[in-house]
């Protein structure tokens, strides 16, 4: 099966199709016109986008690229959470995947890793930062921003995307949708 699989949660936009792979500043605003020059015409036979958590609008402008191609294809496009590409790319087979959750946040999730699956161990969490206590088995792709807990990195490619996602395939949602961790700014507040 070849599945166009891409992930736009962090600094960096990966893309991965049948076995090629392309890596793009996350900020890169003509990475839907990349996209299109990397595909060479193909249509892949299914879809497959990273939901976060992380960058807001790169998430949710990639699900509705992947949308719109997927109508144009006669595909439904898949998701799974982002933070399973840090738990691979970690190289650790126990590890907590730690990101800024803003507000004063951080949110962490725990995964099991084996050459054959991905074990997300328990949900997302979020963690007042006066409170959290960094271990050893944790990476962040936010490591930069959160220097003061000397949280370690991950480098992230393309083929580890692909990868990730083959060993998700039995977590993939049929119905993608950003992963919130905070309830929307301003809801309830209406006047």
């Amino acid at each position: 099966m070849r599945q166009l699989v891409i992930d736009r949660s962090s600094n960096v936009t990966l893309i991965a199709y049948d076995g090629r792979t392309l890596a793009l500043d996350g900020r890169d605003d003509t990475w839907v016109a990349r996209l299109r020059d990397f595909m060479q015409g193909e249509r892949p036979d299914a879809l497959a986008v990273g939901l976060g958590p992380g960058s807001f609008a790169g998430i949710r402008a990639t699900i509705a690229t992947l949308q719109g191609l997927g109508i144009a294809w006669n595909l439904k496009p898949r998701g799974f959470p982002s933070a399973a590409l840090w738990a691979v790319a970690s190289g650790l087979p126990e590890v907590t995947v730690v990101g800024d959750a803003r507000r004063n946040t951080l949110w962490t999730v725990r995964y099991q890793v084996t050459p054959e699956r991905i074990e997300q161990r328990g949900g997302f969490e979020l963690r007042r930062r006066e409170n959290f206590v960094p271990e050893p088995s944790m990476v962040s792709p936010d490591a930069g921003r959160l220097a003061t807990f000397g949280l370690r990195t991950a480098k992230l490619s393309a083929s580890i995307l692909e990868s990730t996602v083959a060993r998700l395939e039995h977590q993939l949602t049929d119905d993608p949708k950003p992963i919130y961790l905070h309830p929307a700014v301003g809801v309830g507040n209406a006047q």
